[in-house]
Formats: structure tokens, sequence, C-alpha cells
């Protein structure tokens, strides 16, 4: 058994990289890995304590669309989203371990990963978002999303589950429990997916691998 070694702040953490391989073998078969109990427990540790820490204020409403034509729907999305910048120790083993991640997925795949954006996401009783796509072809750098939950004894009654669907919408492919843990990858421009209605508060952590989109060395930002 391989493993890795992270070090966030002098903290040092020992894990096993086979999550990684099989988030990998996953890809390639599927183009979506879903791994229960799949995220390492220092990490969902972190993210938990990390959004229990954070007041109200600094969650805004979801929205829709980006740049100038961002705006909230909430006949859409109910959610609210607080960005994760590593600032707090929480937020900095989050995204240490993610580009780990990052780095293990081009070494095998080479996709070009280039940079991470993350949110914790809240979902209110009663709310919901509707089907979507996390980008499309050709107008969108995003290549790969991965979503880690953070529900302790989550049942079916509870609602809330992920649901991805094949690329022509029609079929359901995969119906995830939010289950603290469970780990949820796939192919960012391919696959439309949604969260049915939570019937109690919902929390995850959402994020994006994005490759390099450049012109005349000058690269993008993260959008």
């Amino acid at each position: 058994m391989d493993n890795f070694s992270l070090n966030n702040g002098g903290i040092g953490h020992i894990f096993d990289q086979s999550l990684f391989d099989n988030i990998v073998d996953d890809l390639v078969e599927h183009g979506i890995s879903v791994r229960e109990n799949g995220v390492p427990d220092f990490v969902v540790n972190a993210l938990c304590q990390g959004v229990k820490a954070l007041p109200a204020r600094q969650f805004k409403k979801a929205g829709i669309g980006r740049a100038q034509d961002y705006q909230t729907k909430h006949a859409i999305r109910g959610d609210s989203i607080c960005w994760i910048e590593g600032t707090s120790e929480e937020g900095a083993t989050w995204l240490a371990w993610c580009e780990a991640l990052r780095v293990h997925i081009n070494r095998t795949l080479f996709m070009g990963l280039f940079s991470f954006e993350s949110h914790y996401a809240t979902y209110p009783p009663g709310t919901f978002y509707k089907r979507h796509l996390d980008a499309f072809k050709g107008q969108s750098n995003r290549k790969l999303s991965i979503i880690v939950y953070l529900n302790d004894d989550w049942c079916s009654d509870d609602g809330g589950e992920l649901v991805i669907y094949s690329p022509n919408q029609r079929l359901p492919l995969s119906r995830v429990a939010p289950k603290r843990g469970t780990i949820v990858t796939f192919l960012s421009d391919v696959f439309p997916h949604e969260v049915l209605t939570a019937k109690k508060t919902r929390h995850s952590v959402a994020g994006w691998f994005s490759v390099n989109t450049s012109i005349n060395d000058n690269i993008d930002p993260p959008e």
C-alpha cells in the first residue's frame, strides 16, 4: 500500500493513496466516481469544524451565471455558499489535500488540471438545485467537479440526494445520499446533475479543477 504525506502548517498527515487510484480508475471507466467513506478522517473533520466555525453572515445566497451575468434565482437553487480561501487551518488542509489529488490525476490521466476553486454549500430544509451542468463545452475552463459531504446520520427520508444524469439528460446514472465522508468526482462539462429537495439542513463542499486558458501568456484566473 502506497501512502501520501501531507504537511500543512507543520502538521503532518499520512494517508493511503488508494482513494486517488480508485477515483482515476472510475473516471477512466465511467467519467464519474462515487466513493462512500472515501475521504480521510482528518480532511472530513477539518471541513466539518470549518463549516461549524463560520458565522452565518459569511454565507451568501448562491446564484447562477458568471461575472456580469450572475444572479440569484431561488426557483433554480436555494443553497448558500462560502468560498474557501485557505486562510483558516481547516480550509488550508482541504486545499492541500485537493492539490495532492490534482497532482495525482495529472500524473496518471494527463488532464492538465491547473487551478482549483471551492466553497462550502449549505442547503436549508426545503431547498434544492435544479438540473444543470457545471461547465459548457468551449465556454468554461472547469474540467473536473468534486463534492464531499459532511452530514452525520443522514437517512433516505432526509432527501437531498445528488442525482447525476447521462450526457443526453435522459437516464439517471447515479443517486448519491449526502452522507459524511462520501466523495463524488465527475467531468464538469459532460454530466448534468441536480440536488433533490433537502428535508433538513445539508452541508457539503464543492470544488472545480480547471485547465489553464491563456492568450499571449496571460493566464486567466478561476472565474
